[in-house]
């Protein structure tokens, strides 16, 4: 079925915002006068659904309203260039019918991808504990009636409830454990669950799981050491300078790991994605 037309227009408007050079953008996006053409703008695409346009997640729908265009990720969202280390490591393990657990799933996009490649027979959990976060994942979810179920939790270590540091630009809240951000806003009480406790609980064993989780990496590792130890997934996580610990905790469970953005080895490579798979 072809595309309609009100939201091809929405599509192309938005994609060609993301062009605009980065010191427009920066004027445009600014309080009072000059932030009118931006208004006008998001006022146009918040009007329906935007298609991603390329890369692994190309022709997924996502809500404006979640991905505004001062959005950090909006950009290469829409345009589909969102991290294609992390969407082609997902294209590469991710089988039709697999159950992928997506930590640290923002507004979705990474969920939306990851249900895509399961297909009908699969099924993604997305795991999200910032509730405006939340908010915009399952409104894109909705607008794709993939098969995902929204767990509105942090994982870490043990379960339990934590204190989330709620920044203004959600894709940085983070644990309160982790360190004070300068750009919080708000500070919350959320639930706190683990993978083994998930999979012990009847939830569906994950043969993916994609980890972002600002700096958590070790404790949500160490929440699922049983899942990694008898199930063995295949994982995908984003380093925030915690590369020795956490390739400690992979040597250890007996996996491998690969650099996605390059050949210098991960203990020194800094804030990188990487892939991890059973070495035996």
């Amino acid at each position: 079925m072809p595309a309609h037309p009100a939201r091809i227009a929405r599509s192309r408007a938005y994609r060609l915002y993301t062009r605009f050079p980065p010191a427009l953008r920066a004027r445009l996006e600014a309080d009072g006068a000059t932030g009118v053409p931006l208004a006008l703008v998001q006022r146009l695409v918040d009007r329906g659904p935007v298609e991603v346009a390329a890369g692994a997640a190309r022709g997924v729908l996502l809500d404006p309203r979640a991905f505004p265009l001062t959005h950090v990720q909006a950009h290469g969202a829409v345009r589909g260039t969102l991290e294609p280390e992390v969407q082609e490591a997902l294209r590469r393990t991710v089988a039709p019918g697999d159950v992928v657990y997506d930590i640290g799933a923002n507004v979705g996009f990474f969920t939306l991808l990851a249900a895509r490649l399961t297909g009908p027979d699969g099924h993604v959990v997305a795991f999200e504990p910032s509730p405006p976060a939340v908010a915009g994942l399952r409104a894109n979810v909705a607008l794709n009636g993939l098969a995902v179920t929204v767990r509105e939790a942090a994982v870490a270590a043990t379960p339990g409830r934590a204190r989330l540091l709620q920044v203004g630009e959600h894709s940085w809240s983070h644990l309160e454990d982790r360190g004070h951000h300068p750009g919080t806003t708000a500070v919350v009480e959320v639930e706190v669950t683990t993978v083994d406790a998930e999979v012990a609980a009847g939830r569906p064993v994950p043969a993916v799981v994609k980890l972002d989780v600002e700096g958590s990496e070790v404790a949500a590792l160490q929440g699922m050491a049983r899942t990694l130890a008898e199930h063995r997934p295949a994982l995908v996580i984003e380093l925030h300078g915690t590369n020795h610990e956490v390739l400690d905790v992979l040597d250890d469970a007996g996996y491998r790991a690969e650099n996605l953005e390059g050949p210098q080895p991960l203990r020194d490579a800094g804030p990188v994605h990487l892939l991890a798979r059973p070495a035996r």
